[in-house]
């Protein structure tokens, strides 16, 4: 049977609005696609990829490289020196309670002390931002001091790819506001057929690891 989907080299990018926040007496307020509502120190930001064209084609994705790209600024009008950006590519949905349980524990997705299994995680960025007082404007900027890459790059044959973008400000108080960069997560990858074995064990993995 002929396939609809085509085998070789993908791009598949996925766009993230800008967002300026503000945090009220029960948390961050929401808006773009950005929700600050469960964790009051915390704000998610959830997409997909759908390669559900692919697995119903039974191909496989096999990611080469990933990014995510945000020229820009985060800034805020907090006291707070520190800001914790987590970026994600996931094959499984993830909790925004669990993920700011695990980061405060000094932990992500996929690493020891998650239930999360390392396969799972196809791309992590986690970069801590400290405050400075270089520039002006009325509001704090927060530069990168330090930036960590994690994640399986596994191959993939779920339906979705989902994307996230958790920032964190710990210790944030009720009136201060936090904004953030459009961005684009970008996955280059390539698109192949495997033999029948080994897409249904694939395939039989990803259930088990999704229940």
């Amino acid at each position: 049977m002929g396939r609809g989907a085509l085998e070789g080299d993908r791009t598949l990018s996925l766009p993230v609005p800008s967002a300026s926040l503000t945090r009220g007496a029960s948390g961050w307020s929401s808006g773009g696609g950005w929700s600050g509502t469960g964790v009051n120190d915390l704000i998610m930001f959830e997409g997909y990829f759908d390669t559900s064209g692919y697995t119903s084609d039974d191909l496989t994705l096999f990611p080469m490289n990933a990014t995510l790209q945000d020229p820009g600024r985060y800034q805020s009008n907090s006291t707070g020196a520190v800001l914790l950006v987590l970026d994600i590519i996931s094959q499984c949905r993830l909790s925004m309670e669990d993920v700011y349980a695990w980061v405060i524990a000094d932990t992500v997705p996929g690493m020891i002390g998650t239930d999360v299994d390392w396969t799972q995680i196809v791309w992590g960025q986690y970069r801590t931002m400290l405050v400075q007082n270089t520039f002006t404007g009325g509001a704090n900027e927060y530069l990168p001091t330090g930036v960590s890459m994690f994640g399986s790059g596994a191959p993939s044959t779920a339906a979705k790819l989902y994307c996230y973008r958790f920032v964190l400000l710990p210790g944030s108080q009720q009136n201060e506001i936090i904004t953030m960069p459009a961005s684009r997560f970008v996955l280059n990858g390539v698109i192949a057929a495997e033999d029948d074995k080994a897409f249904l064990m694939r395939q039989k993995r990803s259930y088990e690891l999704a229940t």
